[in-house]
């Protein structure tokens, strides 16, 4: 088989892997709060409401906008046909073209090192179990390694085309999501130690060289800020969207019990850790990645490629350390370049002697097998169990399971109406989603008056002694989980619990 034919075949080998890690049971793992937030969002596009956007919460216009044509080509175009596939296929999608970037760089890696990086990012657990959320992650992390080779070629070779298309890309990391602005501060550092090698190498003035990065980087800038203001203002039409994608830097709420230690980020990616029998860990790219470093080191002319990446890979996991919110998805756009840096490895695998290249080659397979095994499991029968560590506040299976039940009671002959349904409470997502086909729902802080009317009432946790003591009598009590550690508590009227009753018992 000839070189070329046995890379089209490894293509073709890791474009199914990654469909498959991604798409098995897209349907199975239940609706994380974060997904129910972002199909409302989504819902109300679909139904032709004006885009506003809010600068105390939520993140960029580009995620729901790129759903809508998923939604509408499965012919759901309303928040009750929403379905969990039909928003989680965007993410899954970006994730596809993800495993594609090594391509831009095929020049300096080669195309070993661009096949070895591409089954990387295909086979990660982290990328894998965040590529099936529909989340933000996937779509920043896609314009970010896109942004990421276009600023690298700008550096080496500066020109009004790839300045337009870094500008493109930037702007559309941040019509994607605020933390855009933690990747062009990693970048910097890289931009700017690149420019010294350069200018040591070529032993040139500095001024006149800084003169040919000037009309580059205006048109970089200019493209960047258009981008961006033409999804947050929706095409122009509301200018007040440009203002608050400024002001969301100081007026954005975090949610409090985020807070982690310097330490999370290597510890949840590198050092191993044992539940279910099973030892997870990535150690392999981050070791891959410092044998390329290594390698580039000993070199007396370093890869340039290799030295933009390090720094960037670096700079990106010290600031996202120094942040005290974290949650295991903002790792997506770091350790994507760790994948990439990792396979820069395999660009000198041609000219390694027969022993090296066999170990390389054996150290990469088992790698690649055990980051399956790890995705496989963290993605199925383990993809929303706390103690899977890339499952974050998973929601639990009574959530669906009580959406099934509410369907029964309503199909039931001669049964009660089950509306209208009140939720007590805050902090209930993604409780709506599962509500959704109901059409009468209210949510309210506090209990309200003639609550004991209602057919159906959902306490949140802070409510739950307060309408234990109002609907004792009333209504039957049916604790039942919500999020990790959260729990729901459904009361159901006693009128409908005993229709229920005998309806089971015949």
């Amino acid at each position: 088989m000839s070189q070329r034919l046995l890379i089209i075949v490894t293509w073709i080998g890791i474009v199914i892997l990654s469909l498959t890690l991604r798409l098995q049971n897209l349907e199975e793992r239940p609706i994380h709060a974060d997904e129910a937030t972002g199909a409302r969002i989504l819902a109300r596009q679909l139904a032709g409401e004006d885009y506003q956007f809010n600068p105390k919460h939520f993140h960029g216009p580009l995620l729901s906008l790129s759903s809508q044509a998923i939604a509408r080509s499965r012919s759901e175009s309303s928040w009750s046909e929403l379905s969990t596939s039909t928003l989680r296929l965007s993410a899954v999608i970006a994730g596809l073209l993800v495993i594609f970037t090594p391509l831009l760089w095929r020049r300096s890696i080669g195309p070993w090192g661009a096949l070895a990086a591409a089954a990387l990012l295909a086979s990660s657990p982290l990328i894998v179990y965040y590529n099936r959320m529909y989340i933000h992650e996937s779509l920043l992390t896609l314009f970010a390694m896109l942004a990421c080779a276009a600023v690298f070629r700008l550096t080496e070779q500066p020109g009004k085309r790839i300045a337009i298309a870094s500008g493109l890309c930037i702007g559309l990391m941040f019509a994607t999501k605020e933390t855009f602005v933690i990747s062009l501060l990693a970048w910097l550092p890289a931009v700017g130690l690149c420019y010294w090698r350069q200018q040591a190498n070529e032993a040139r003035h500095l001024c006149p060289n800084l003169r040919i990065y000037l009309l580059p980087s205006v048109c970089l800038a200019i493209t960047a800020v258009f981008t961006a203001a033409y999804f947050y203002s929706d095409g122009f039409r509301t200018m007040q969207g440009i203002i608050d994608a400024v002001r969301t830097y100081f007026v954005y709420e975090t949610t409090a019990g985020h807070e982690k230690g310097m330490g999370y980020y290597l510890e949840l990616l590198i050092w191993p850790k044992q539940q279910f029998g099973i030892w997870w860990t990535e150690a392999l790219i981050a070791l891959l990645a410092m044998i390329a470093v290594a390698f580039a080191a000993i070199k007396r002319v370093p890869n340039p490629a290799v030295l933009f990446l390090a720094v960037a890979t670096v700079c990106h996991f010290i600031i996202y350390s120094c942040i005290g919110y974290k949650t295991p998805w903002l790792m997506m756009v770091p350790w994507a370049h760790a994948c990439l840096l990792a396979g820069y490895v395999f660009s000198y695998f041609p000219n390694l002697k027969t022993r090296s290249r066999f170990l390389l080659t054996l150290l990469l397979l088992t790698g690649l097998a055990y980051q399956t095994k790890q995705s496989i499991h963290a993605s199925g029968r383990l993809a929303n169990d706390s103690r899977n560590p890339y499952a974050y506040v998973p929601t639990s299976k009574d959530a669906a399971k009580v959406e099934r039940w509410l369907h029964e009671l309503r199909a039931l002959s001669d049964a009660p109406t089950l509306t209208p349904i009140g939720v007590i409470g805050q902090e209930y997502w993604p409780l709506p989603w599962y509500l959704r086909t109901f059409e009468t729902i209210g949510y309210w802080p506090t209990p309200i008056q003639n609550i004991t009317n209602l057919p159906i009432i959902f306490a949140m946790p802070a409510q739950a002694q307060a309408c234990d003591n109002l609907l004792g009598a009333t209504h039957i009590k049916l604790p039942r989980g919500l999020r990790a550690n959260v729990e729901v508590t459904l009361y159901l009227r006693n009128d409908i619990w005993q229709h229920w009753m005998r309806t089971d018992t015949q």
